[in-house]
């Protein structure tokens, strides 16, 4: 331990959360900085566990060993904070590459300078410095973005939207019906309009107009430019439904915790937990997530011979290609197989000769 770690009387922290408890009492730093910090650092413990798919975990924001941390932590932070606080404000600079925010932005300093303590206290695993961390950040920089994986959605995935709407509701006000009037909603929304996870936490009762809007412009986006989506009567509904029992601003966000940090929007993490636990309970894909229901959208629109072009300006991809790539190959599959199971033959068809040509 170096001359700069803990007292002796202190034990050295062991995990990330508590190592940013003891960086923050140290610095000398004013209580806003302080709080933005420790959001940043907390956004830190939520990308260990969302990597690992520990949706749970990164709600609760469980301890995360030191021992987790890699040379890739803050390369790889940085790339999952791009993605997870869109900025409408600040559009790309190319088709491949996402804007950092300002909030990305401030959450990385906070987590580039825990690593930069723990590096100076000799806490960091073996053989990981925090120059390394830094430059694997620039080595990112300008780089393409990895082509999209095409993934396999559970054809069944619209169960996650009706888990909640089996569920009975509560017939007294309170903490538990208003919970499950917002899944109802989150799930509905997510699917009735293809909105990215991000965009849809992102909304206000002021933008959906408490269920009375039929569209929505939305201007935080993946990738920065403003788009439209409509909003069936079945969504409005249960949009009315949630909003008409909620006692807060009409300027509040949409989707709230009614439980722990209540009254603030659900995080990512949360959100994700939701459709975990509904496709965990209906027995569906492990891999089943939020996107998943966003991908059943375009694949349904698709199916149903919507141009690729319009469904790509619903999901807001800047190419059609991408709409293609990610999401057209399963229709363009079933087309396929429904064309040669009409013209083909099969193989024990091909191998007994017919009548006519014994006859010959």
């Amino acid at each position: 331990m170096s001359a700069l770690a803990t007292s002796p009387a202190q034990d050295p922290p062991e995990t990330i959360n508590q190592a940013g408890e003891v960086m923050l009492t140290q610095l000398e730093l004013s209580p806003l900085t302080k709080r933005t910090y420790r959001h940043g650092l907390n956004a830190l413990v939520r990308y260990f566990h969302s990597s690992a798919g520990n949706y749970q975990a990164a709600d609760e924001l469980a301890p995360v060993p030191l021992s987790e941390i890699t040379e890739e932590t803050l390369a790889s932070f940085n790339v999952w904070l791009r993605e997870a606080y869109p900025d409408s404000y600040m559009p790309p600079k190319n088709a491949h590459s996402h804007a950092a925010t300002r909030t990305s932005r401030t959450y990385l300093v906070a987590a580039r300078r825990l690593m930069n303590w723990l590096d100076l206290r000799d806490l960091l695993p073996p053989g990981i410095t925090y120059e390394r961390m830094a430059r694997r950040i620039d080595e990112g920089r300008g780089q393409r973005r990895e082509g999209y994986k095409q993934r396999k959605v559970d054809p069944e995935v619209m169960r996650v939207l009706t888990h909640y709407l089996r569920q009975p509701l509560p017939e007294k006000p309170g903490m538990a019906r208003l919970t499950l009037l917002r899944n109802r909603c989150l799930m509905a929304l997510l699917y009735d309009t293809g909105m990215r996870i991000s965009e849809a936490l992102a909304l206000s009762r002021e933008d959906v107009l408490d269920g009375r809007a039929t569209r929505l412009r939305l201007v935080v986006t993946k990738n920065g430019k403003p788009r439209t989506v409509f909003l069936s009567e079945d969504t409005r509904q249960l949009i009315a439904d949630y909003t008409r029992e909620r006692q807060d601003s009409l300027r509040a966000p949409l989707f709230v915790s009614h439980r722990r940090g209540l009254g603030r929007a659900i995080s990512p993490s949360h959100a994700w937990l939701l459709v975990k636990k509904a496709a965990e309970a209906e027995g569906l894909y492990a891999s089943t997530s939020p996107h998943s229901l966003r991908h059943r959208r375009a694949q349904d629109l698709l199916n149903e011979g919507m141009p690729l072009e319009w469904v790509a300006a619903l999901l807001g991809h800047q190419h059609p290609d991408t709409t293609r790539v990610v999401y057209a190959w399963e229709t363009e599959e079933e087309r396929l197989a429904d064309m040669v199971a009409t013209y083909g033959r099969s193989p024990t068809d091909v191998a007994s000769p017919t009548e006519s040509s014994r006859d010959d």
